[in-house]
Formats: C-alpha cells, sequence, structure tokens
C-alpha cells in the first residue's frame, strides 16, 4: 500500500511537472523555430536537409504570408509546423533576422 501511494505521488508529480512546461526555451520565437524550423532550415536560416534558407524572407514573404505558409504548408514543406500564436511569433521572428 505504501508503495503504491509513493508511485502514484511519483507520477503525480511528473505529470505536474511536465504541465507547466519545463522548458520555457520553446516559449520564445527561437526556441519556437529551433523546435519547429531549424532541423530542415538550418541553426543558422541557411537551409539544408530539405529545407530552403530563410535568410532573406523579408524580400519576398510578408509576416502573414510565412504564418500561412507554415499553417497550411507550400511546396514540399507539410501543413501544420506551426500553428496560431508560435507561427506569428515565429514568422516576426524571422522577419527580424533579415
Amino acid at each position: 500500500m505504501k508503495k503504491q501511494l509513493i508511485v502514484s505521488g511519483s507520477l503525480l508529480f511528473l505529470l505536474l511537472l511536465t504541465a507547466c512546461g519545463g522548458n520555457n526555451e520553446a516559449e520564445t520565437p527561437a526556441g519556437a523555430y529551433e523546435n519547429n524550423c531549424a532541423m530542415c532550415h538550418g541553426q543558422d536560416l541557411s537551409g539544408g536537409n530539405g529545407g530552403p534558407a530563410l535568410d532573406n524572407l523579408g524580400s519576398d514573404y510578408t509576416q502573414e504570408e510565412l504564418v500561412d505558409i507554415m499553417e497550411n504548408g507550400k511546396g514540399g514543406m507539410p501543413a501544420g509546423q506551426a500553428e496560431g500564436e508560435e507561427a506569428e511569433k515565429i514568422a516576426d521572428w524571422l522577419l527580424k533576422q533579415q
């Protein structure tokens, strides 16, 4: 009985810790890019691994267009890579990197 309480309490603690978001980096625009985009577009926006370079987006796309691409996909990029507020945050950050 005592062992079961300890196990249940530990699981509840881990669940609460996970729900509280132990990783704050994903909450920053750079962290969101890292989690959603960098694998294909590169850490330094230079492209690679199937994704084009993102280091000169401001001359081609508006923030709204970038959000639409992240949410709905375009070309080889699948839909749903980032959505809503997270996509807006990433798009704004990307345009500021130009």
